[in-house]
């Protein structure tokens, strides 16, 4: 098996790097010590064209190759873990869900302005009670005729605060196995940031990766219509365990991406000290 960067990888690394390094790079380090999302990084790095890269072209994007996403966010993270997340979750947890489960009218809708970058996209499974016991959720979903009334709370949601479009997942209460299961009723739905009863919560203040904006959602009586289910009613378990695994390929990009600039910025030190010592 040949392991080495085909041309255009080559072409793809050169210029997320660049981008990175004169975009990202020079307000890295303020936007981190105060919290500040890297919004205005994204919209430039949308223009690349890389926020379609989970997105088929027929809907505005421009879908690359496994070995190529993990590149643009591995590139990323070594300058700014932060937009590196942000980037991931958009093209991972939230693009390819909606590109890979969405019917034709859903993603005619909603994937070209998530390619363009025009919406910026998040992704939210976890609850107080159900992080890796995602079965666990207690968000409730209720039938209202034309649209669901959803209600809880969500935490931990990476782009939480400055996100337009959300994969969000809750129990809807009328389904044959709400209760009888563990996963009963599960549902994907696609919520639009401006939905009635749609709030968002406490932003937490991190340890690291602090420009990555993290925080809790609150559905208080979060209207959605029924054309935003994503998938089938009750089907929607399956949708958010495929999202994780297709996820899993930006976190070892991230991780990797931050071990090379940690590296990188460790020897360039150690250098500089050791010139010191010698002059």
């Amino acid at each position: 098996m040949d392991f080495a960067e085909t041309e255009d990888q080559k072409m793809i690394r050169e210029m997320v790097r660049e981008f990175a390094e004169t975009v990202a790079g020079p307000t890295c380090e303020k936007r981190d010590k105060e919290q500040i999302a890297p919004i205005e990084e994204f919209k430039k790095f949308a223009e690349l064209g890389f926020a379609g890269m989970t997105i088929p072209e027929q809907y505005g994007g421009q879908k690359l190759d496994d070995i190529s996403e993990a590149i643009v966010i591995e590139e990323l993270s070594r300058v700014d873990p932060s937009l590196g997340v942000m980037v991931a979750v958009h093209v991972g947890l939230c693009s390819m869900t909606i590109a890979l489960s969405g019917n034709e009218t859903q993603k005619e809708k909603y994937l070209p302005k998530l390619a363009s970058g025009e919406f910026l996209g998040a992704y939210s499974l976890s609850e107080a009670g159900s992080g890796t016991d995602a079965a666990a959720m207690v968000a409730k979903a209720t039938d209202d005729g034309d649209c669901y009334t959803l209600n809880g709370e969500k935490m931990w949601v990476t782009n939480g605060t400055t996100a337009d479009l959300f994969v969000l997942f809750a129990k809807v209460t009328d389904h044959p196995d709400y209760g009888k299961k563990s996963h009963g009723g599960v549902t994907c739905f696609i919520i639009e940031k401006g939905f009635e009863g749609f709030e968002i919560g406490k932003k937490e203040d991190k340890l690291g990766i602090r420009s990555s904006d993290t925080c809790t959602l609150i559905l208080n009586n979060c209207k959605v219509p029924k054309e935003n289910v994503l998938g089938e009613v009750g089907k929607g378990f399956p949708i958010a365990m495929n999202a994780l695994d297709n996820s899993r390929i930006g976190i070892a990009a991230q991780g990797l991406g931050i071990a090379q600039g940690a590296y990188e910025t460790a020897l360039k030190y150690s250098k500089r000290e050791k010139l010191l010592e010698n002059l």
